[in-house]
C-alpha cells in the first residue's frame, strides 16, 4: 500500500533570503549595466553610423523588467519545489504581502480613494495585463491582418503602491 506523503512547505524565510539575495544580484547588474550605458554613448558619438544606444529610462525599464523577471523565477522555483501552481503576480503578491503590503493599488486609484503617495516612496512592480509586441504587429499587419489580432507576447510592468506607502489627504 502506497502511503501519501505531505507535501513540502518551503521556509519563507529561506525564500525571503534567495530573493533578496537575487535583487541585490540585479542591483549590482542594473549599475553595471547603466555604467555600459554610458560607455557606448561616448562610442556612438563619436562613430555616428552606429546602432543608438538604449537612453538611460530604457535602461533602467529593462534593468526593472529583469529584476522582476529574476524575482519570479526565483518564487516560481520555490513554488515549484513546495508543490505549488500559482500564477507570477500571485506568486509576487504573496511576497509583498509578507512585507504588509497588503492593498495594492495605482497611483490613480489611490488619488480617487482620497489618499495620497508619500514622497520618496517607490512604486511596487507586476506584471500587467498582456499586449502585442511591436515585431507582433508588424507581422500582423504584413499578413494582412487586423493589429487587433496580433499574438499578445509582452507583458508591460504595473507600477503599484501599498497600503504602507500612503497617507489620508486632509
Amino acid at each position: 500500500m502506497r502511503t501519501k506523503t505531505a507535501p513540502k512547505t518551503i521556509s519563507i524565510k529561506a525564500a525571503m533570503q534567495s530573493a533578496e539575495n537575487t535583487l541585490a544580484k540585479i542591483q549590482a547588474e542594473r549599475e553595471a549595466a547603466q555604467a555600459e550605458t554610458s560607455t557606448k554613448a561616448a562610442q556612438a558619438e563619436a562613430k555616428p553610423e552606429a546602432a543608438k544606444p538604449l537612453t538611460e529610462k530604457q535602461a533602467i525599464a529593462r534593468a526593472r523588467r529583469k529584476a522582476l523577471k529574476d524575482l519570479c523565477n526565483t518564487l516560481q522555483s520555490a513554488a515549484k519545489a513546495a508543490g505549488m501552481e500559482e500564477s507570477p503576480n500571485e506568486l509576487l503578491r504573496g511576497y509583498y504581502a509578507q512585507a504588509g503590503h497588503t492593498e495594492l493599488k495605482t497611483f490613480e486609484e489611490w488619488k480617487q480613494a482620497g489618499f495620497y503617495i508619500r514622497k520618496g516612496e517607490k512604486a511596487i512592480l507586476l506584471w500587467g495585463h498582456p499586449k502585442p509586441s511591436r515585431q507582433a504587429k508588424e507581422a500582423a499587419k504584413q499578413a494582412g491582418k487586423p493589429e487587433e489580432e496580433a499574438e499578445n507576447d509582452f507583458y508591460p510592468l504595473a507600477y503599484l503602491f501599498s497600503n504602507q506607502q500612503v497617507a489620508p489627504r486632509q
